[in-house]
């Protein structure tokens, strides 16, 4: 298991991407949500991108209690990773996400483990 935490919150999926009549593009927020991500990710995972399967549990700890909806922070989360903890996020069959607010700190926590057609979990 490969385990990995981030020292802040992700932006929501709502402000990372900004439609333009040129084009889709990533926002000043994503764009540097990805690059601290990428540099904590570098440090904590020396490792090669795994090729298989991947099961990935998220926790996303906000410091105030603003609403959110919680499927909105796991995209930046998992784009960050691609080509440091996996070669794409396709390769995700399984994303468990829980999230915590008001309790004082921004962080994320995440789990990758590599799954086989076996162990894959079915509700």
């Amino acid at each position: 298991m490969i385990k990995l935490e981030l020292p802040m919150a992700p932006p929501s999926v709502n402000t990372i991407w900004i439609n333009k009549p040129k084009g889709r593009f990533k926002s000043v927020k994503g764009r540097e949500f990805d690059k601290r991500a990428k540099q904590e990710i570098a440090i904590q995972y020396l490792g090669k991108p795994l090729r298989g399967k991947l099961k990935v549990k998220i926790k996303l700890f906000f410091k105030d209690n603003r609403k959110r909806d919680i499927d909105n922070y796991n995209k930046g989360v998992l784009d960050a990773m691609t080509g440091f903890i996996y070669e794409d996020d396709s390769q995700i069959d399984e994303l468990f996400l829980v999230k915590k607010i008001n309790c004082g700190f921004d962080k994320v926590e995440i789990f990758i483990d590599e799954i086989s057609e076996e162990k894959m979990t079915l509700f």
